[in-house]
């Protein structure tokens, strides 16, 4: 045999011996998809954000379900004191009155009476925003 043949020959063997082997390999199985859990009764109920910027709240209204955990975040260097309207008696509905959150924090609380509610900032009356509790 001449070289060429033999050299031919060998990368012949290579090839195959390495097809051989990356058809034998294991392969990985692709990324299933995360299932969401289906929603009952107990985990329909909703957790809704209102952020305080200092300037206003977003959203401007916020559409929620009775018995939805509401949370209040000030995300500006201000004082907040959330309360439902009309101020200074805020009495429209007292599951709004959450008081003071001082910058950076944040307060949470459920809403139960339905309706279409107003709050505003207490120590700056002009910021107001609206619930509507369905």
């Amino acid at each position: 045999m001449n070289r060429a043949a033999v050299f031919t020959a060998l990368i012949v063997i290579v090839l195959l011996v390495g097809g051989v082997v990356i058809a034998n390999r294991p392969h990985s199985a692709p990324p299933s998809a995360t299932a969401t859990p289906p929603s009952t009764a107990a985990t329909a109920l909703t957790k809704d954000t209102i952020t305080y910027t200092g300037n206003d709240f977003t959203p401007g209204v916020l559409t929620i379900t009775s018995g939805s955990t509401v949370t209040i975040k000030n995300v500006s260097t201000d004082d907040l004191q959330l309360d439902s309207n009309p101020h200074p008696i805020h009495t429209d509905d007292t599951d709004l009155n959450v008081g003071a959150v001082p910058p950076g924090q944040s307060r949470s609380f459920t809403v139960i009476k339905k309706g279409t509610f107003h709050y505003h900032n207490h120590l700056n009356p002009v910021q107001t925003g609206e619930i509507v509790i369905n």
